[in-house]
């Protein structure tokens, strides 16, 4: 699957497989090894009244308590395989993952699903980064690139699933020539206990859209994310907690991300309730790109 984005070779490609019953742990990590794709998403069916679905993910290397593209590629799956029934409107469906069991909407149009929009965990706030000079060099940045121009904004450790540095540097062209050291931002990493650092910069050239972003996660085993729906959705809950973007009610924020590698992909984050409480949701579209058959 191809996910956050409608067209088949863009966005970010997840694995899926829809029915995972009978496979243990050790074959799913040689599966999503195998994949070798950032997630492959292992879908299991509800055994309760609590959910309707069970969802892990794994990338090559480990699994992950939840990821924002395998969740809209999987539920795409889903109604492809008319496991859900095509309805019309907003379907409201709960799915149980390792960070907590999560909303997801599917919203079709003429009997087509046109979005899937996943709530993500409640934002936390973690450390932040105060010292530039350390997670700059990790980039090859000077500490002058790392911030919003007027605005005094640190990186700082949020998580609305899972723990990423949200980075903002200065200008689009210091975004686009960011050259990291992947072993020094797998020791980072490790030592933070975070799965990557999301950089972005307001604006997008050419192009209608809030934000442009990159996501580096080696640690996780992927040196860079073509879309990331939980770090976009600890981005939109970064930007409201610094008085970036106000929040009266629900704010909806495009993310750009994957046009430096040739995968354009379009992330929708939508936030609602108040800086102090809110929720965050994270979605978009995906397309199939190849289907078959698994013998293990």
């Amino acid at each position: 699957m191809d996910a956050f984005t409608n067209k088949c070779f863009g966005g970010n490609s997840a694995g899926v497989v829809s029915d995972a019953r009978g496979l243990s742990e050790y074959q799913m990590k040689k599966i999503a090894n195998e994949m070798n794709l950032s997630e492959t998403a292992f879908v299991f069916p509800s055994t309760g009244m609590e959910y309707d679905y069970d969802i892990r993910y794994f990338t090559p290397t480990q699994e992950v308590d939840l990821c924002g593209h395998a969740t809209i590629a999987a539920f795409k799956v889903l109604c492809e395989e008319k496991n859900i029934t095509i309805s019309e409107g907003t379907v409201q469906m709960r799915q149980k993952t390792k960070a907590g069991t999560l909303a997801v909407e599917l919203i079709f149009e003429e009997e087509v699903l046109k979005s899937v929009m996943m709530t993500q965990t409640s934002p936390r706030f973690f450390e932040i980064i105060e010292d530039l000079s350390g997670l700059a060099e990790v980039f090859g940045l000077s500490p002058m690139d790392i911030g919003i121009k007027n605005l005094k904004v640190l990186p700082q450790i949020v998580s609305t699933g899972l723990r990423d540095i949200i980075m903002p540097v200065k200008s689009m062209n210091i975004l686009k020539n960011i050259k990291p050291d992947f072993e020094k931002l797998t020791a980072l990493s490790n030592r933070l206990g975070i799965i990557g650092v999301h950089t972005f910069a307001l604006g997008f050239e050419g192009e209608v859209g809030d934000l442009v972003c990159r996501n580096f996660a080696p640690a996780a085993g992927i040196n860079e994310e073509t879309a990331t729906g939980t770090s976009n959705g600890a981005l939109g809950a970064y930007l409201v907690k610094n008085n970036v973007i106000s929040l009266e009610k629900s704010k909806t924020i495009i993310c750009k991300q994957g046009q430096y590698m040739d995968r354009p992909s379009t992330i929708v984050v939508c936030i609602e309730g108040s800086k102090d409480d809110m929720t965050v949701k994270v979605g978009g579209q995906a397309v199939v790109v190849l289907s078959g058959t698994i013998y293990c």
